[in-house]
């Protein structure tokens, strides 16, 4: 079935809705963003995940900080978010491992090592944003292109409640990550379109067949 990554989380009840409503996994932006927090803050919103995986997402940023910001928010994974302009997988591992840590690794599909990520994230970007932009990626073309096995592909960008299903049923990723679709605000998250993107998905996966 398809997973749904809730990224952009800011508050703790919109943490526990997005859990309640079965969510694979929660973001926490650490980096320039309208929904930065800080790695503290992450570890203290994490608490209400109940287990459900937590991921840090980051841009720019050197490994080091990466890492440092890691061990302090104990979050489970890292998304790196900026491609090319950020940093490798290889380094972001190896700065976690001297910090003892061994995160699971997102990284954009631009990232020059991304086939050694554990996930590949397609994701739209506009100029001077890395992500929660609201613009969708033409979902045809990159269907009829190569895609990384579906286990491993996250499927980002301007998803809502209205085109998430079409999304699932054109991409089939493994995973949907969502923020600004189901905002009423930049990091607030609107409870019924959170609701209402997890029916769509559900019914989606229904459609095609798919089984948990």
């Amino acid at each position: 079935m398809t997973g749904l990554k809730i990224c952009g989380l800011t508050r703790e009840s919109d943490v526990v809705a997005a859990v309640r409503c079965g969510a694979a996994a929660c973001g926490f932006i650490l980096s320039p963003s309208k929904r930065q927090i800080t790695a503290a803050r992450a570890r203290e919103l994490a608490e209400f995940a109940g287990g459900t995986f937590t991921v840090a997402v980051v841009t720019t940023e050197s490994a080091a900080w990466i890492a440092e910001r890691l061990d302090e928010s104990e979050l489970d994974a890292v998304q790196l978010s900026a491609g090319a302009d950020g940093a490798s997988v290889t380094d972001v591992r190896a700065a976690a491992a001297r910090r003892g840590l061994r995160p699971r690794v997102i990284a954009a599909a631009d990232t020059p090592d991304a086939g050694d990520a554990d996930y590949v994230l397609l994701d739209a970007r506009t100029p001077g944003a890395y992500g929660g932009t609201g613009t969708t990626l033409d979902w045809e073309a990159l269907a009829a292109g190569d895609l990384p096995p579906r286990a491993r592909l996250i499927l980002a960008g301007g998803i809502t409640p209205a085109n998430a299903a079409r999304a699932v049923a054109t991409v089939a990723p493994g995973l949907l990550d969502v923020s600004s679709g189901i905002e009423s605000a930049p990091g607030i998250k609107d409870h019924a379109l959170l609701e209402a993107l997890f029916a769509q998905v559900a019914l989606a996966d229904q459609r095609s067949g798919a089984t948990p």
